[in-house]
């Protein structure tokens, strides 16, 4: 699960070039999970994980990405990019989980994959903004992003991920594990409410630090 929230951070933070620019955002997203193919199997995993939600808060050195699959689980990563800190919470059945994350996980660099981008002549409205479609291939796997370019979040101080996407990606699917996967925007606000919680490094009570 640790490494699943870390891919998703790497699916979604861009930066882009817009209108408006915004020091700071939240967008939250309704995830859509269906079974890949018709066994029992897939169809029980799939049933798990629904109402699975994911958000994302943000400036230009701060990040916190809370992923809550189903109704079991809830993993939160918190990075401080500035300083190169950041922690991995896990809450789960089995209790909850504490990970630092090390100064070599923000010094490694990013492999650089064959990627495949078909930029398609697509639009649609998502929350209000303009979207367009684009199919990324890569290690044989096609991911469709919307993507708007109605929003400039100024984040220059975080790591450009997914070079590959010319917006923010506001609806996207991937598949996992056998699982079809699908992220639409449901909420987009300008300002953390409280970034001083929002993006403490303190390890909450109750959490059990694994090293």
């Amino acid at each position: 699960m640790r490494r699943t929230s870390l891919a998703i951070i790497a699916l979604v933070f861009v930066v882009i070039n817009g209108l408006s620019q915004h020091q700071e955002g939240l967008v939250e997203y309704a995830i859509t999970v269906k079974p890949g193919d018709t066994t029992a199997l897939q169809k029980q995993r799939a049933a798990l994980l629904f109402d699975s939600k994911m958000a994302l808060q943000f400036n230009d050195s701060l990040a916190r990405m809370d992923f809550k699959m189903g109704k079991g689980m809830l993993t939160s990563v918190i990075v401080n990019n500035y300083l190169k800190q950041g922690i991995t919470l896990n809450s789960t059945s089995a209790g909850k989980f504490a990970f630092y994350l090390t100064k070599d996980y923000f010094d490694q660099k990013p492999i650089e994959d064959s990627v495949q981008v078909e930029l398609v002549n697509e639009e649609k409205k998502i929350l209000g903004y303009t979207c367009k479609r684009a199919n990324l291939k890569a290690n044989g796997v096609t991911t469709t992003y919307w993507y708007t370019n109605e929003l400039n979040f100024d984040i220059k101080q975080q790591a450009i991920v997914n070079k590959h996407i010319p917006g923010f990606p506001l609806k996207y699917n991937t598949v996992k594990d056998g699982l079809y996967m699908e992220f639409e925007v449901t909420n987009i606000e300008f300002t953390i409410k409280d970034p001083e919680t929002t993006f403490s490094l303190l390890i909450p009570q109750g959490f059990k630090v694994v090293k």
